[in-house]
């Protein structure tokens, strides 16, 4: 649907957390990824105690099951979702939620965002930096 096709944070200490098709929340290691051919990174300037609050939201996430169901009934606009599952975009929505980053309520829910929508939003954010995409070969 765009070339935003996945979201990731990464964590004060380099570490990545994800929710990824098959594994469900994890943390991986910053390199873990050596597919990818496109990154966009969005820096989020945020307080030491909001920093804490978004990760502890995310930490907080881990094991738990990735939901591919929301994602079809994004295609299909159903709510399809399965309490619990994450997609990849909703869990970096909540965690932005749960640090106070977004004051104002969003025009759709955490299930609905896409990583797309969720850069667009980001982009217009006054605290956000998107810094340009950066292409490995």
């Amino acid at each position: 649907m765009s070339y935003v096709s996945h979201v990731e944070a990464v964590l004060s200490d380099g570490s990545i957390i994800a929710a990824l098709i098959g594994e469900g929340v994890v943390r991986k290691p910053n390199d873990y990824d050596k597919t990818s051919t496109s990154q966009i990174f969005v820096d989020v300037e945020m307080s030491d105690h909001a920093l804490f609050l978004w990760e502890s939201y995310l930490k907080s996430r881990l094991g738990r099951p990735y939901d591919l169901d929301a994602i079809a009934g994004i295609a299909v606009h159903l709510d399809w979702r399965h309490r619990g599952g994450f997609m990849c975009s909703m869990i970096q929505t909540l965690a932005l939620r749960a640090a106070d980053v977004f004051h104002w309520p969003l025009s759709e829910p955490a299930h609905e965002i896409t990583p797309r929508d969720l850069l667009l939003i980001l982009s217009a954010h006054p605290s956000a930096i998107v810094h340009p995409k950066e292409d490995r070969k």
